[in-house]
């Protein structure tokens, strides 16, 4: 019985990253999105992290240029989310992501990461 009610209460390391994953050619939030962005501000506030990093993706095998905007507007479209849930706009950094050889999938290009704490 002792080991039954132990294993309710193993605790997880605190996560640091949330990743919300868009459609192609997409910049709205899907309701997993905005729930997402949601457990990132109640990880923050009960951490009491200050600093958040948001960092977006659209890919890298087209117009960089278009992809750039697709990317820094997805990200914004996360930070107006963590801050109508109460992350102050002044704790948030915007930052470029670039992939790594392992992250070759469209659909991982097409994310962005909240990251709390600082790197």
């Amino acid at each position: 019985m002792a080991t039954g009610l132990l294993a309710g209460c193993v605790s997880h390391p605190p996560r640091d990253d949330y990743v919300v994953f868009f459609d192609k050619d997409s910049v709205t939030l899907s309701p997993t999105g905005e729930a997402i962005v949601a457990s990132a501000v109640s990880a923050a506030q009960k951490r009491h992290i200050s600093q958040i990093t948001v960092s977006g993706s659209a890919g890298k095998n087209e117009d960089p240029d278009v992809l750039k905007k697709l990317a820094d507007a997805r990200a914004e479209n996360v930070i107006d989310v963590l801050v109508k849930d109460g992350i102050g706009r002044d704790d948030i950094r915007k930052e470029a992501f670039v992939p790594t050889s392992v992250e070759e999938s469209r659909v991982a290009l097409r994310r962005v990461t909240v990251h709390l704490g600082s790197h």
